[in-house]
């Protein structure tokens, strides 16, 4: 006669209570040290650097992170110390690193240079492309244009300062001073007087698109009046200085540049 043996259960392996006592007491280890660490000086901002300053002055650089030596460090986040610091009129962008232990280094890039201007009082300043003016930095150089007679507040004035930040110095060479001679057709219309003699209007809304005409003209021609607004014209000076009628009572005919 068959025995039947009952089928064995399977051995389930007792849980481990070490493994869970482990894991509480790598939990405490990294609180205590945590605490440690903000208890020591390694938890504090020891240095700050500021780099790339021409203009923004680098305590108000500093005043507007609002960070100062004895604070905690990471904090607050890089990215909310970047938009701090470009709240600063002559501050185009900033970029904040952290370097364990306590160093703080923010990097600023300024505006760039586009003008000079003479102020009211007769002092030279330097315009930067956000239309702030600054005083001159060190030695002043005048390899930019020089604006006169703009009035500080003045939208159009704002609007060249952009333009010309975007237009590639080596076009602005020639470029001696610009001035505001508005119309009622073009309210942003300019004159522009140049170290080749030339005298141009055009409006700072054209400036970019129709200064490039300007270097094939001088290469070919004598100074004269250059109008590139809606239709583009060229006069010689002699031509303006002679006299304003011939024979059958005309003036002078302006030539049409291509």
């Amino acid at each position: 006669m068959e025995t039947r043996i009952p089928a064995l259960k399977p051995v389930r392996p007792e849980r481990r209570r070490g493994g869970k006592l482990a894991a509480v007491l790598a939990v405490l280890f990294f609180i205590v040290m945590v605490v440690l660490f903000l208890q020591s000086s390694l938890s504090k901002v020891t240095e700050i650097q500021i780099r790339g300053t021409r203009h923004a002055d680098p305590e108000e650089v500093r005043r507007a992170a609002g960070v100062e030596e004895g604070d905690w460090f990471l904090y607050p986040w890089a990215s909310e110390l970047e938009r701090r610091v470009r709240t600063v009129p002559a501050v185009e962008d900033a970029v904040a690193v952290w370097r364990f232990p306590g160093l703080l280094i923010i990097w600023v890039r300024e505006y760039p240079e586009v003008a000079l201007e003479i102020s009211p009082a007769g002092k030279l300043g330097i315009v930067l492309a956000n239309g702030l003016a600054v005083p001159p930095a060190g030695t002043l150089v005048p390899d930019k244009p020089v604006l006169t007679g703009w009035n500080p507040d003045d939208p159009n004035r704002l609007a060249l300062a952009r333009e010309l930040g975007r237009i590639p110095p080596e076009l602005l060479n020639d470029v001696s001073e610009i001035v505001p001679d508005p119309s009622n057709a073009y309210p942003d219309r300019i004159r522009i007087y140049t170290r080749s003699r030339f005298e141009v209007v055009t409006t700072v809304s054209k400036l970019g698109e129709k200064l490039p005409y300007l270097d094939s003209i001088v290469e070919n021609r004598e100074p004269g009046l250059l109008t590139l607004l809606d239709a583009d014209t060229y006069t010689p000076f002699s031509a303006l200085q002679s006299p304003t009628e011939d024979l059958e009572g005309s003036p002078p005919e302006a030539e049409k540049t291509e």
